[in-house]
Parts: structure tokens; C-alpha cells; sequence
């Protein structure tokens, strides 16, 4: 959150635009994320992930 707050901050003392990237983005960087702990909890555990093509 403080990340984010800063982020703010500076666009505002500069003039950047604000651009919004729509819930589309965050959704797909979410599940990204998702994805990315779930690898690690099952490589943590001695699973091997094999990705299979979507139907």
C-alpha cells in the first residue's frame, strides 16, 4: 500500500497522467500471481507441474 501511495505522490508532483488499466489487467495479474504460488506450494511439496493444453 505504501508502495502504491508513493507512486501517487510522484505522479501528482510531476503531472504524469493517470492511466487506468481496467479490472481486465488486474485480473490477469492475479491470476498470474495465483498461478506462480501455486508452482511453489506444489514444488514445495514434491510435485511436478506439467501444464496440458486448454481443451
Amino acid at each position: 500500500m505504501a508502495a502504491k501511495l508513493a507512486r501517487l505522490v510522484r505522479m501528482l508532483r510531476c503531472g504524469m497522467p493517470y492511466v487506468d488499466r481496467g479490472a481486465e489487467f488486474y485480473q490477469a495479474h492475479h491470476r498470474q500471481l495465483q498461478i506462480k504460488y501455486l508452482k511453489w506450494k506444489a514444488t514445495s511439496l514434491g510435485f511436478q507441474i506439467i501444464q496440458v493444453p486448454a481443451a
